[in-house]
């Protein structure tokens, strides 16, 4: 059997279909392949690239991702810190939180760069330019 035809047996569109959901609730791509029952990372990857069907279901759970990422910062945010630990312990959580938050905001945005329609369109548009000329500045707006 060739490349292609084991690398479909084990993407079908319902395996990719399953990997897309996982992604819709926060999985990695690397924890879901680590599941015996899931084709392995590498095998995943190719399918995507070589087959516009499996990538139209792949990209739907990465955008999906970045909306799951996007409530999970606001959850971390309003999470109250504890009350019971010793200051210097708090002030590491507050470091912690805020390197999630920075590591979750640049995976949204590396995910779903125009919004969850995943449209450029539909991205807001800052229509002005800055032009700086020996000192002075001018704003040009489009």
């Amino acid at each position: 059997m060739s490349f292609e035809g084991i690398m479909s047996r084990k993407v079908s569109k319902k395996v990719m279909e399953t990997i897309a959901d996982r992604l819709a609730t926060g999985e990695s791509l690397l924890m879901i392949c680590r599941d015996e029952a899931m084709p392995s990372y590498r095998t995943v990857t190719r399918a995507v690239v070589q087959n516009d069907e499996l990538y139209e279901i792949y990209r739907r759970g990465r955008l999906l991702q970045a909306e799951f990422y996007s409530d999970h910062i606001n959850d971390l945010a309003r999470q109250p810190l504890p009350d019971t630990i010793d200051p210097k312990f708090l002030n590491a959580e507050v470091q912690r939180r805020r390197l999630e938050v920075d590591t979750l905001k640049f995976t949204m945005g590396k995910l779903q760069p125009w919004g969850l329609r995943d449209k450029k369109d539909d991205a807001p548009q800052n229509n002005s330019v800055t032009l700086t000329w020996m000192g002075s500045e001018v704003q040009v707006e489009a």
